[in-house]
């Protein structure tokens, strides 16, 4: 069973806050959740002088935990331990992983706007700096899940996102299928024929899926597709599975493994959240690679 001992929910002060808290309400409904915080900090260096004439010394910060208390007051409504923590720092993303570490928040609820509306590059640092999971809930996204797509290249990384899958569809009844993207070495095109390439990658992939089941037994039921990548990328060929297959939520491991921060999401986990996907994103590290 999942446990979730503290969660940690961003609010912007936009119209996504209400989503955002009230999908929290339902994760706290479905799940097992200790405590959960909401938190927002003020960059008081991004408030012009127009600002400080025209209010003077009002505590904003006072005026801006008032204002999420009102909306955590309408649309939470949980029997789930809440704190609702709003900070003055000139730097959001310090700030916060210093919270995820001092509450030992095991997930983050983050909210993503449209493309249209936002350059998402907040989130795409905050994905690079808090030593925790982050849910990714995007403005069009549904709060009723049913099914979960995990995407896995059979690395331990995903690998551990496709046992957290599993734990997770057990626990709230969801169907749960698993997805392989591959490519074929075209460099090697026309030395042999792209119908005996295709067979013979599937031949490998599906070999590695059954060692998988093997060493992992409570998957061994789970069904998978297997998708060629072909001239796409892999993040796109989730994406279009993901709409053609009606997925309520994806799921993808982070790899953490490298000491530069830059390089530590993966490609892939980046490329989707940078993506307008309709879904929420859950994208997990293990307690290894936190540690």
């Amino acid at each position: 069973m999942i446990k979730i001992d503290a969660m940690m929910v961003c609010l912007d002060l936009s119209d996504i806050d209400e989503k955002l808290v009230a999908f929290s309400r339902t994760i706290c409904e479905r799940m097992q959740v200790g405590k959960v915080y909401f938190v927002h900090n003020i960059k008081l260096y991004e408030l012009g002088d127009d600002f400080r004439e025209m209010f003077g010394d009002v505590d904003l910060a006072q005026e801006v935990e008032g204002n999420i208390n009102d909306i955590v007051d309408e649309q939470f409504a949980n029997k789930t331990a809440y704190e609702v923590l709003v900070s003055e720092e000139p730097n959001t993303e310090v700030i916060l992983a210093d919270l995820v570490k001092r509450y030992n928040i095991k997930l983050t609820l983050l909210g993503k706007k449209m493309s249209t509306k936002s350059t998402g590059s907040l989130g795409t640092k905050l994905l690079r700096i808090l030593p925790c999971s982050v849910l990714v809930f995007p403005e069009t996204a549904s709060f009723n899940i049913q099914k979960v797509l995990v995407p896995i290249d059979f690395s331990d990384t995903s690998v551990h996102a496709l046992r957290l899958s599993k734990n997770l569809s057990d626990q709230l009844g969801l169907q749960l299928e698993i997805m392989h993207v591959y490519r074929l070495p075209s460099q090697f095109f026309p030395l042999i024929s792209e119908e005996k390439a295709v067979r013979k990658a599937e031949e490998v992939v599906k070999g590695k899926f059954a060692d998988l089941q093997k060493r992992h037994n409570e998957i061994a039921g789970i069904p998978y597709t297997l998708v060629r990548a072909a001239n796409k990328s892999i993040a796109e060929r989730i994406s279009l599975h993901l709409e053609k297959g009606r997925h309520d939520l994806l799921v993808l491991g982070l790899k953490g493994n490298n000491p530069l921060p830059s390089l530590s999401l993966g490609s892939v986990p980046t490329e989707m959240y940078n993506t307008d996907i309709n879904v929420p994103l859950w994208l997990v590290y293990s307690e290894e690679v936190i540690k």
